[in-house]
């Protein structure tokens, strides 16, 4: 399997290899060619209609096809080469491209319209009856409905992260808080991060506000971008705090999930435990190793580190994952909690 999975390794370099030669040949040559004196109408044709057509068919057969990428990608695919072909081709040459532009984009639009009502209805089927018991949340739900269409890369990961984001930002204030099971211990109670995100919040409002006039007065567009920016910063905030409350860490019979908000987990086996010790107090400037999982914020204090056996697979948002050796957390309950893991390690233990 593993000689397997080199040689695929392998196969698929030289693909994005021979991709990016043959699309830096096609748009080098055609900047040059272009810019020719001499340069004859069906030469430009040509030029264009290969800048347009045959560059996103070209990251389709060798990148999109092969690794099973999201064919959503060949739009994205074709839209940047559209917009590179605008700045390649000279502006005495764009008459054909102009005229390709003309009747194109009415009918890319047209097809998007389709391609994302079509989408919606199918997604809603699929969601009723993927979810008619009731047992996948809204996220887990999303994931399942995207990952036919996404794969299960980086792209989906990041479209769940920025879901995340809008979900426990806006969404999650129209459901309840339910953790009564005492296998549940909270952790945003004791910690700062209620206060951090208040003052975040007021700074990047009033911020926000002031720098907005300050830019408009160079450039409306700006202005707006940044504005755009602040406020999903502030989401992001207002997101962190509460997925913090609907997203406890979870004692389970056999497993332990540590968690912080929808930032980062990590889910682990009790028996894999080694220890439970006190965690050393450090400061905000100390260097965290990077095997070691820091599930709070760096203004709260830790309270327990978790030695484990062999290494587990800490998740965050965007895809990223590390391999670590030592959790360290902080609880609502601490005493508790860790009263409750010791008594499961004992069970295992006999």
């Amino acid at each position: 399997m593993a000689a397997k999975e080199k040689m695929n390794m392998r196969v698929n370099r030289l693909q994005i290899s021979i991709l990016l030669m043959f699309l830096s040949t096609i748009m080098i040559s055609s900047f040059i060619i272009l810019r020719l004196s001499n340069i004859n109408s069906l030469t430009v044709i040509l030029l264009t209609l290969a800048l347009i057509i045959l560059c996103p068919l070209s990251i389709y057969f060798f990148f999109i096809l092969p690794g099973s990428m999201p064919k959503i990608l060949l739009y994205l695919s074709f839209i940047l080469c559209l917009g590179l072909s605008y700045f390649i081709i000279p502006s005495s040459q764009k008459y054909f491209f102009n005229e390709i532009i003309v009747w194109l984009l009415p009918i890319v639009q047209i097809s998007v319209a389709i391609f994302i009502v079509h989408s919606i209805v199918k997604g809603i089927i699929r969601y009723k009856e993927i979810n008619s018991n009731g047992s996948y949340t809204f996220l887990e739900t999303a994931r399942k409905l995207l990952e036919p269409k996404l794969g299960k890369g980086f792209f989906l990961e990041a479209v769940i992260t920025e879901i995340s984001i809008f979900y426990y930002a806006v969404l999650v204030w129209f459901k309840k808080i339910n953790i009564k099971r005492s296998e549940v211990f909270t952790y945003h109670k004791t910690s700062q991060i209620k206060t951090i995100v208040i003052v975040f919040s007021i700074i990047i409002v009033s911020e926000g506000v002031l720098f907005h006039f300050v830019i408009q007065w160079w450039s409306n567009i700006a202005a707006w971008i940044f504005t755009v920016l602040n406020i999903y910063v502030l989401l992001y905030m207002v997101g962190l705090y509460n997925s913090a409350r609907f997203l406890p860490h979870v004692i389970n019979q056999d497993s332990l999930i540590i968690r912080l908000g929808y930032q980062s987990s990590v889910e682990l086996e009790i028996r894999n435990i080694e220890s439970i010790k006190n965690a050393k107090q450090g400061g905000i400037e100390d260097k965290i190793p990077k095997d070691t999982y820091y599930s709070l914020l760096n203004m709260d204090s830790p309270q327990y580190e978790i030695i484990l056996k062999e290494p587990v697979l800490m998740k965050g948002t965007y895809g990223r994952k590390k391999q670590v050796k030592t959790v360290v957390f902080r609880s609502d309950e601490p005493i508790k909690m860790i009263d409750r893991i010791n008594r499961i390690r004992e069970q295992k233990s006999k």
